[in-house]
């Protein structure tokens, strides 16, 4: 999936993603608000059947980019944990 940088900042992101489906911007936001080094994370969209999701990232001590890569890989390690539950059920 490709994204755009709207705007970088030390301590807050806007990253726009390539897609009319705002799922994932949404899933990365959810994930980030429960970090204790997010101030706002959310998600916004000019109108629900077109424009591309706008994810929102401000954080207090920490650079916005680095908090987003290590909820991103968080969020890895999650699927495929799921991933490999799901095949170990089916065998």
């Amino acid at each position: 999936m490709k994204i755009n940088i709207l705007k970088k900042e030390p301590k807050e992101l806007h990253v726009e993603f390539d897609t009319n489906d705002i799922t994932i911007a949404d899933l990365i936001a959810d994930t980030l608000i429960e970090s204790k080094d997010v101030e706002f994370a959310g998600v916004t969209k000019e109108h629900p059947e077109i424009g591309k999701p706008v994810l929102v990232l401000k954080t207090g001590s920490k650079k916005a980019e680095d908090v987003l890569k290590k909820t991103i890989e968080g969020l890895q390690e999650s699927f495929e944990s799921l991933r490999e539950s799901l095949e170990k059920a089916s065998k």
